[in-house]
């Protein structure tokens, strides 16, 4: 955690504004625990609405560090953060398992999970910003990467009858051998989603984000940006087309065409706000209606993971303590009972909506006081 950190001149609205759009999204989706099919996650092939928060959250986590490393990397630093977001993780891991079981089992607790990708996303962004001094070579860094991916699959595929399956896929042969038990579902489903395939994905989404945020950084005037912008986007929609001919876009493995596809939804947002905020020559918006998203994006880490956390304990345990299925969940209760109080009986909605205002004062709160929580 750290403290007395208040907006300093320089910093870009864009981003934390950008980051808080992203998070009202994100604990909403969280809140909505009952979501239809069609809205979590895809199973396998395909995208649904779900599959797009995590890469987004990567996206502009990837223009944040382009920015923070262009000022250089101080090793211990970086060592500790991932550390932590290392331990955060299996910490996480360990309270879901206890929640669902009423008990911790290490022979058994899940290793990998979306903290611990994105704890090895910062250290491989930590170690290619040494070489990546440019928005252009953090685009190359992105396109090698991808390639790297689209021929691990394609490796795969080759030799799988039916394409890509939960059967046979690169995961199910890379993290499955060293995993076992400690993968994704003990290894049931036949792939982990936060594995060493999903992480270069992972890395892809990343590293189009740090280009962004080194190009943003490094601005000179407004044509630049825009000359620069442009070639990013292009190049992403490029990449996207050429990976998607030989690849299938979906979450799972985090395939190339999916992750360069987010990035680039993602990066024009990112550089269309830069536009509205940032940018006096195109005509800069000032309001205080954007102080909610800029508290929220300041304190990105703590709200984004703070409400799986809290979710994740309402959903799965209730009044008696038990796991979700034995008995109503205090997220059942709830949401019953804020539904009735609106008068809106049986909608997510009003649930939804005070998960979202009280992460946001919670955010409000703490950037008021300077407090940023922070791995």
């Amino acid at each position: 955690m750290r403290t007395g950190e208040r907006a300093t001149r320089g910093r870009l609205a864009a981003l934390d504004v950008a980051r808080g759009l992203m998070l009202v999204v994100s604990v909403t989706v969280n809140a909505w625990y009952a979501a239809p099919t069609w809205f979590a996650h895809a199973p396998w092939l395909g995208v649904h609405p779900v599959d797009l928060v995590f890469p987004a959250f990567v996206t502009l986590s990837g223009a944040g560090l382009g920015i923070l490393y262009a000022r250089g990397v101080r090793p211990l630093r970086e060592a500790r953060r991932v550390v932590v977001l290392l331990a955060a993780g299996l910490a996480y891991s360990a309270m879901a398992q206890y929640l669902v079981s009423g008990a911790v089992d290490v022979a058994t607790l899940r290793l990998t999970g979306v903290l611990q990708l994105y704890a090895v996303v910062v250290c491989v962004v930590a170690l290619v910003s040494t070489v990546a001094t440019s928005w252009w070579r953090w685009l190359v860094a992105a396109g090698v990467l991808a390639v790297t991916q689209m021929w691990l699959l394609l490796g795969s595929a080759a030799r799988c009858p039916a394409g890509l399956t939960p059967e046979c896929n690169p995961s199910r042969d890379l993290d499955l051998v060293w995993l076992g038990v400690h993968a994704y579902a003990g290894g049931r489903l036949g792939h982990d989603p936060e594995g060493l395939v999903a992480i270069l994905g992972a890395l892809v989404s990343a590293m189009v984000g740090a280009a962004a945020g080194r190009l943003l950084r490094d601005r000179r005037d407004t044509a630049h940006f825009l000359w620069g912008g442009t070639i990013i986007l292009a190049a992403c929609l490029v990449m996207t087309a050429v990976t998607s001919a030989v690849v299938p876009a979906f979450k799972r493995l985090w395939t190339a065409p999916f992750a360069l596809g987010v990035a680039a939804a993602v990066v024009l947002i990112l550089l269309a706000l830069y536009l509205l905020l940032d940018t006096r020559e195109v005509g800069r918006v000032e309001s205080a209606g954007r102080f909610p998203l800029i508290a929220l994006g300041r304190n990105s880490l703590l709200v984004y993971f703070g409400s799986h956390v809290v979710m994740e304990a309402l959903v799965l345990r209730g009044p008696h303590g038990s796991a979700r299925g034995d008995a109503p969940s205090w997220a059942d209760l709830g949401a019953a009972a804020l539904a009735d109080a609106v008068g809106m009986p049986g909608s997510p909605w009003p649930f939804c909506v005070a998960a979202v205002v009280a992460w946001t004062l919670l955010a409000a709160l703490l950037h008021r006081c300077g407090v940023y929580v922070k791995a």
